[in-house]
């Protein structure tokens, strides 16, 4: 499915940036790509289902190994405490903290101002000058144009760093993170903390039946291999 959102804005440090993903869509990434750095070098197991009533055959299995995502400080991210042992508040911070370090990853490039040192990025995709304040538009126009030609400087066709699979829903992706720490984490029922069956999630979540748990989680455990891989919300194989 192809994202179409484009807004050019400024940032309250007069950069300028093309929105792709809103900051929903990017915690979600975030939120996600923690689990799977949190259960690395672990198994997640997929159950073959019968064909003409042949015998079950044996589970196939997937080793979690983050692979992707170069661009980003994994080591930094590994860590941190586990997402499962997070508060609220310590959940969102990590999130906001990744958001402000990478949101440039997921816009457009575009004309960056940068007023320290300490700003500057390196990134293969900008070049960088100094341009006296005293120049006009037309100046600056002509000069960067020679520029270009004189260092040999090519048009990038590339966008953002970072481009998801598909759209985010943001309903589905609450379902799925409700079923998966409620699988993965003691919750209370009657009033006790225990772990959960799919009936009692179920219940919790607010689904139909055992069998809608048994779907989403099945749709979370590719979601992690996936975005393992590089791809993200991708959910199928």
């Amino acid at each position: 499915m192809t994202i179409n959102l484009r807004t050019l804005k400024v940032e309250k440090d007069n950069t300028l940036s093309k929105i792709t993903y809103g900051k929903r869509d990017i915690w979600w990434f975030f939120q996600w790509l923690k689990v799977a750095i949190d259960i690395e070098n672990t198994s997640v197991e997929f159950i073959q289902a019968k064909v003409d009533g042949q015998i079950k055959k044996p589970p196939i299995k997937h080793r979690i190994k983050v692979t992707a995502w170069k661009e980003i400080n994994l080591k930094e991210i590994k860590s941190m405490k586990p997402i499962l042992n997070m508060t609220e508040k310590e959940k969102f911070s990590y999130l906001n903290k990744m958001f402000l370090k990478y949101k440039h990853l997921f816009c457009d490039f575009t004309l960056r101002y940068i007023k320290s040192k300490k700003e500057f990025i390196e990134d293969p995709n900008y070049f960088t000058i100094q341009i006296p304040i005293s120049k006009n538009r037309v100046e600056i126009d002509t000069e960067l144009s020679k520029l270009r030609e004189i260092n040999k400087i090519q048009i990038s066709k590339k966008k953002s760093v970072i481009k998801f699979y598909r759209a985010i829903k943001q309903g589905e992706m609450n379902k799925m993170w409700k079923v998966w720490l409620m699988k993965n984490k003691q919750h209370e029922w009657a009033g006790k903390l225990k772990m959960l069956n799919n009936s009692e999630i179920a219940k919790k979540v607010k689904y139909g039946g055992f069998r809608s748990v048994q779907t989403t989680y099945l749709s979370v455990k590719r979601m992690l291999v996936n975005i393992s891989k590089g791809y993200f919300p991708k959910n199928t194989f």
